[in-house]
């Protein structure tokens, strides 16, 4: 989706810190909201689509207010509300009997919890590529102009850029439209090499090379 919630490769956020990249959470709760996301998803608890989606639906000064994780809760709880699993002001409830000095609740589900890790340790590998590719290595191709208006995989930033294809990853369902729940066909997903001039024009560093993988849906022959 055009918006603030494409943000990669913007001008004007400053540099990109990683102040300590050992660490996956940086709070207490924020593994409780990753687990919330992943049972939401696993278990059948939300409706569709899924959080990405939901998650580009935020208003844009809340989208950008909002920490990461924050931002998965706000799509975790969407997808249960839309899908009727919790009422509507059941959370604010809640919140309310804690502010209180109401105790959690804890729910422990051994069986739940085995089914989310088996599904965190599964690989789920792409398709193979079909016999008839549209491109061949070492072709030059250009990404297509586009504003769709839901979700997309193809970032704003390199949209009309011209690039190289470096490889074939294989063939994946477009998620433009997979993930609002179309069937849809596996088309190839391409590497393509793009120079950094190519994207954001020159600057003080040197060049180098973005390698971005692009369904098929989003290139035309150069």
């Amino acid at each position: 989706m055009d918006g603030v919630h494409d943000m990669g490769g913007m001008h004007g956020f400053g540099q990109v810190l990683e102040p300590d990249r050992g660490s996956v959470y940086h709070e207490s709760w924020e593994p409780r909201v990753f687990a919330i996301q992943m049972l939401v998803a696993i278990e059948g608890l939300g409706a569709g689509p899924g959080g990405r989606p939901v998650r580009e639906e935020m208003e844009p000064a809340h989208y950008l207010a909002a920490s990461y994780y924050e931002r998965w809760l706000y799509s975790a709880e969407q997808r249960l509300l839309r899908k009727g699993t919790i009422a509507p002001g059941e959370v604010e409830a809640v919140m309310e009997r804690l502010a209180a000095g109401e105790p959690a609740r804890e729910h422990r589900d051994a069986a739940m919890a085995e089914r989310m890790r088996a599904d965190l340790r599964t690989v789920y590998p792409m398709d193979p590529p079909p016999t008839d590719l549209r491109f061949d290595l070492g072709q030059r191709v250009r990404v297509k102009r586009m504003h769709p208006a839901g979700h997309t995989r193809c970032p704003r930033y390199a949209r009309g850029a011209l690039g190289v294809i470096e490889g074939v990853r294989g063939a994946d369902a477009l998620p433009d439209r997979a993930v609002y729940g179309e069937e849809v066909t596996p088309e190839p997903v391409y590497s393509v090499a793009f120079a950094s001039q190519e994207l954001w024009g020159p600057g003080e560093e040197a060049p180098w090379t973005v390698l971005l993988d692009l369904w098929d849906s989003y290139l035309d022959p150069a």
